[in-house]
């Protein structure tokens, strides 16, 4: 029985050496600085806000067994889902949805589980990664498939070291993780209604890499792969927007009346190839300028494949162009 046992403790500590999930959308620390200084001290902490069908809540082993899931773990994700299906748009009994208003400061809390130091805990000398939102764009815009989780969705700016925030107990070599943090404010431009988010811990290391000027506080982190999700929805409430979406910049909107003329009156490039020019409905609905031509590109998964375009389908301006893709429609 001992023997069996031990076996079972070696068990559960390999399977829960690698996984974390969102725990509270809207954590309210009461000694956040105080216990910041001295991690001694007991966090006081409460939940206002939860994420989908939060279940067994405060039960560590119950919410690993059936709460976290494994992004890229082919056998149980072969739909290569975003959100375990488990992760509905249902919130029982006293753990209720967020309720939020844009410009709110919100501080998420999600579990270190051992990975919150390069130098300690397991396994060692392994980068912490970071944690980072992701929006579908409107309110009631469910993200689906992992493959949806993509720069073009990140929330701009909602991204963070694993452990920036942490609240972590050091006694001899051992390491006690209290809290984790995300601060996090809401866009101001999202409009009154339930809009879905996916929390993403970005920990495997990706194919890709980051450019040599790359900043890690305003840029997209390409190195890291998300590798555990959480899913969650805000209502947000005493909003005067009208429908703009997470990931839109303020300085590339603009007007949408010399845009729609430019879709019915001037040729583009089918593709970026300059074989296959084009014009008026002929042509395919995301048009890029590419200095006095224009070039033009089909949907990928419903959307237009790279920032700045100008979707002549929905004469509507997409969301602004990152410094590493092409120049905004203008």
């Amino acid at each position: 029985m001992k023997l069996q046992l031990t076996s079972l403790i070696s068990l559960l500590a390999a399977s829960a050496s690698a996984h974390s999930w969102l725990e509270c959308v809207d954590t309210e620390v009461s000694n956040y600085e105080a216990a910041k200084a001295n991690p001694e001290l007991e966090v006081q902490q409460t939940c206002k806000g939860f994420p989908r069908n939060k279940v067994s809540n405060g039960d560590w082993i119950q919410e690993s067994k059936t709460y976290l899931w494994d992004l890229n773990n082919d056998s149980l994700n072969p739909d290569g889902l975003a959100c375990r299906p488990s992760q509905t748009n249902d919130y029982p009994s006293g753990v209720p949805m967020t309720t939020a208003r844009p410009g709110q400061a919100l501080r998420l809390r999600h579990w270190g589980n051992g990975h919150s130091r390069y130098d300690m805990g397991s396994p060692l000398n392994k980068d912490p990664g970071v944690v980072r939102l992701y929006h579908g764009g409107r309110k009631e815009v469910e993200i689906r498939l992992k493959s949806e989780l993509t720069e073009q969705n990140w929330v701009k700016g909602a991204q963070a070291n694993f452990s920036a925030n942490a609240i972590i107990q050091i006694t001899g070599s051992k390491m006690n993780e209290k809290a984790n943090y995300f601060d996090w404010t809401v866009p101001s431009n999202l409009e009154n209604g339930r809009h879905m988010f996916v929390w993403a811990w970005g920990w495997g290391s990706a194919v890709t890499s980051n450019p040599p000027n790359f900043n890690p506080a305003t840029d997209y982190n390409n190195a890291l792969m998300n590798s555990w999700t959480t899913c969650f929805d805000i209502l947000i409430e005493g909003s005067t927007a009208t429908g703009s979406d997470s990931q839109t910049s303020t300085s590339s909107t603009g007007s949408s009346a010399p845009a729609t003329s430019i879709c019915s009156s001037k040729e583009c490039l089918k593709g970026g190839m300059a074989a296959n020019p084009c014009t008026g409905s002929d042509c395919p609905p995301c048009w890029y300028a590419a200095g006095d031509k224009y070039n033009c590109f089909d949907y990928k998964d419903g959307k237009c494949p790279f920032g700045g375009a100008y979707d002549c389908k929905k004469n509507l301006q997409t969301r602004g162009a990152t410094r590493f893709q092409r120049t905004p429609f203008e």
